[in-house]
């Protein structure tokens, strides 16, 4: 599993682009949503978790229930501050951190499925993977990313940076962040590997 480091570097910068939402929101296609990009498929998902009443209490089923049903009754792709009004209920910090890390542990099993030599790759080059499986999930990333794939396996990191970039809604700077972990990873290897005469 990802080490106590990379989760300590991936959890802030998928907080910084993901979002870290303590109550139940909408996404931009509907799904509700919790922490960093935590996807609740059903009310049943949401009620396995420690949510907690204002005072610290924790919250009933029939509570929890009540949030998802106001939040799913909202309309989607609005900024997640605009749910909190229909909802009373909170994760703390700690429970959203153990979310992203079971994010983090899942991901990188899925990105060894993809690429076997997951773990032997520079860390700026798992760092930029995990950005885009978690962004892209593992079947678009294994299926629509072919030239990217390609690039991988064959750790051209700097074909890979060429390849990376995602359409809207992702923003420029995401892009340029997972880009210039590449570029990184490119320069480096060139500095490693001996001259050739």
């Amino acid at each position: 599993m990802a080490s106590a480091a990379d989760k300590n570097t991936l959890r802030p910068k998928m907080e910084k682009y993901e979002g870290k939402v303590s109550h139940m929101y909408l996404d931009s296609k509907g799904f509700v949503t919790v922490g960093v990009g935590h996807l609740l498929t059903d009310l049943a998902s949401a009620q396995k978790l420690s949510f907690k009443k204002s005072n610290g209490t924790p919250a009933s089923r029939d509570e929890i229930k009540s949030d998802y049903e106001a939040v799913k009754k909202q309309p989607k792709n609005r900024m997640a501050s605009f749910y909190k009004k229909h909802v009373s209920l909170k994760l703390n910090d700690a429970d959203m951190n153990a979310l992203t890390n079971k994010h983090i542990d899942y991901f990188e099993l899925e990105l060894k499925r993809i690429y076997p030599e997951f773990s032997t790759y520079p860390s700026e080059v798992r760092l930029a993977l995990f950005d885009i499986i978690f962004n892209v999930g593992m079947t678009n990333l294994n299926n629509k990313w072919p030239s990217f794939k390609i690039a991988i396996k064959a750790k051209d990191w700097s074909e890979a940076a060429k390849q990376s970039n995602r359409q809207a809604p992702i923003s420029a700077e995401r892009n340029k962040y997972v880009k210039e972990l590449f570029e990184k990873a490119a320069a480096d290897a060139i500095i490693i590997t001996p001259a050739t005469a």
